[in-house]
């Protein structure tokens, strides 16, 4: 009979650990569930949607528990039920998702072997053997129940707050026109919001039209190019511009220099990664964090979901060279000297940065990624910081200023490595004050001033990052769930509200901002870390945090007429233009 029942998060993992188990332990039974067996809903009197129901459901209370993966539950029952001799050893991620998965195995475990059968915890952060061989000799005995009741904590409150403000909105709307579910997320709101203001700044703004003369000028050294500051008064340019072309030289008032390093990247964490690689690719963040994941699964990279930027003490940093120079894409690099990596200050206790654990033949996207990542690892252990010189000149023509810059690398340090945001050299001639420059061409060149651009994906990530919105787990998936709900569209590789998008945030910061603002949400996730340090129980976290949404859906239930009759409005029009209504999502809308 087995001695140890080892349940893992993915067929992958647990495919991993059965090629090491096997040499280490006898008598090991490995096997796997495929994600959450377990999900929460609200009791079912509130099956039905009704805007009287509202106040009822949000209050403090445990939700109904539901089995969400029936196939994996009676696999579990089956295999603790048949082999009762095995101990259950919990090897999911680890993080508070996965440990919350972990309970529900172990959930499982007890019901069929009773409150007091042992089990222990498996913690890993890669699938190289020798990491998983480790993990194996130092099992914990207890899951790490701050992150247990941090993830259900999230997932009860995102439950109960999404399924009463998406009711809210849904039903007022339904009284003045046919809609499907016009859904609502402490999270997604927020983010919807971003993007409606960036827009509301771009309709709001008034170009305004000036001048600037361009000449293109001429040292013993070569052309460059110099330029006037900008004219507002078309008569001051255009007497400007003749006192410029009229003037066959112009004389070097002013030429500097000066060195500036570039520091080498950090070791990356999930929020750098996907930043760089929606950049990089013009993927969305959340088809990048399942390339990112199908990678660890198969053994090539370390756990993608992490927040530290900063290597551990004893990290094998050799192996990992070896790695990617086996790979072939820095086959020619010659690496000198032992690794000195340029850490950061994040750690969250639990992941390394993530780093190449395995070459990776072959081409396409996951190549693409995996090749990010592993240029990033040599750039930031083993490679020097840049040395950029920066140039800087004035010219006088005609009693013009024109002035004219330009940059270049002295050392290119990291870039070597790691060129994918290298800033593009643009070189001054070597210029002295005094000398004279002739002048070969000048221009007087009519612009407008331009708008600020719509948001990119990249820029959506750091304003939740920095906001305090969602996790690195999480954020990824906000993004795509607008698109897939019709409140966003993509342009190009920017992001535009459509106008469901724009009418639906005008009408709820028209009845209450904090609907749609991060500043509660950001305090709902600072009580989420006072549970995982063990200084909040779930409830009273859930208690708190309803209270300060509470007075935000009784503004909202006293004006739901009036924000259905806004968004029906809005909606009837956008079926009148042809645009599309909004999609029909799950009825607990809880994103």
């Amino acid at each position: 009979m087995p001695r140890y029942i080892v349940v893992a998060e993915k067929s992958s993992v647990a495919k991993a650990l059965r090629r090491v188990l096997v040499r280490l332990e006898r008598g090991v039974t490995v096997s796997y569930v495929r994600g959450h067996l377990m999900d929460l809903d609200l009791p079912e009197r509130f099956t039905r949607w009704r805007l009287s129901d509202l106040p009822e459901i949000f209050r403090p209370m445990e939700p109904r528990t539901i089995i969400s993966d029936p196939a994996s539950y009676r696999s579990l029952r089956r295999l603790f039920s048949e082999q009762q001799d095995g101990e259950l050893v919990i090897a999911t991620d680890n993080d508070p998702e996965g440990e919350l998965i972990g309970y529900e195995i172990l959930s499982v475990y007890l019901e069929c072997r009773g409150r007091a059968a042992r089990y222990w915890r498996m913690r890993f952060n890669s699938l190289e053997d020798e990491e998983l061989a480790a993990a194996w000799r130092r099992l914990e005995p207890e899951l790490r129940w701050g992150w247990v009741h941090k993830a259900d904590f999230r997932r009860s409150f995102d439950l109960l707050s999404g399924a009463v403000f998406t009711r809210l909105i849904t039903l007022s709307t339904r009284k003045y026109v046919e809609t499907g579910v016009l859904s609502w997320g402490p999270v997604q709101s927020p983010c919807l919001n971003f993007l409606v203001e960036r827009e509301q700044e771009i309709k709001r703004f008034k170009p305004q039209k000036y001048w600037y003369i361009a000449c293109l000028l001429e040292s013993s050294g070569g052309r460059f190019l110099g330029r006037s500051e900008r004219f507002w008064n078309r008569g001051e340019a255009e007497e400007s511009f003749r006192l410029v072309r009229e003037s066959s030289a112009g004389l070097v008032e002013d030429y500097e220099e000066r060195s500036s390093r570039v520091p080498r990247p950090l070791p990356v964490a999930t929020d750098d990664a996907l930043r760089d690689l929606v950049r990089i690719t013009g993927r969305s963040s959340y088809s990048l964090m399942q390339i990112l994941e199908d990678l660890y699964r198969g053994g090539y990279i370390s756990y993608p979901r992490t927040e530290t930027n900063r290597y551990p003490g004893g990290f094998d940093f050799e192996k990992r060279r070896k790695v990617v120079q086996d790979s072939g894409i820095l086959r020619d690099l010659e690496i000198k000297g032992p690794a000195s990596p340029r850490n950061g200050e994040k750690d969250d206790g639990a992941h390394p940065p993530i780093y190449p654990t395995a070459p990776l033949a072959g081409a396409g996207i996951r190549k693409t990624v995996w090749e990010y990542l592993a240029r990033r690892f040599v750039a930031n252990a083993y490679m020097g910081d840049a040395l950029q010189i920066l140039q800087s000149a004035e010219v006088v023509a005609g009693g013009v200023v024109l002035h004219a810059s330009g940059i270049y690398f002295k050392e290119e340090g990291f870039l070597l490595v790691f060129p994918y945001f290298k800033t593009r050299e643009e070189r001054l001639p070597q210029l002295a004050r005094g000398e004279r420059v002739a002048i070969l061409e000048a221009r007087l060149v009519e612009e407008e001033t331009r708008p600020p651009p719509r948001l990119s994906e990249a820029e959506l990530l750091r304003m939740m990052e920095s906001r305090g919105l969602g996790t690195d787990a999480t954020r990824p998936i906000y993004p795509s769930l607008l698109l897939s709900r019709g409140y966003i569209a993509r342009s190009g590789r920017a992001l535009k509200p459509t106008h469901l998008g724009e009418s639906l945030i005008q009408a709820l910061s028209g009845v209450d901002p904090r609907l749609v603002t991060p500043e509660t949400r950001r305090s709902v996730e600072e009580l989420m870390r006072e549970i995982e340090q063990g200084k909040m129980t779930k409830m009273e976290a859930l208690r708190r945090s309803i209270e300060l949404y509470r007075p935000t859906l009784e503004n909202c239930l006293s004006v739901a007429s009036q924000l259905g009759e806004l968004l029906g409005r809005s909606i009837a029009r956008l079926g009148q233009n042809g645009g599309r209504g909004p999609r029909t999502g799950k009825s607990r809308a809880r994103a």
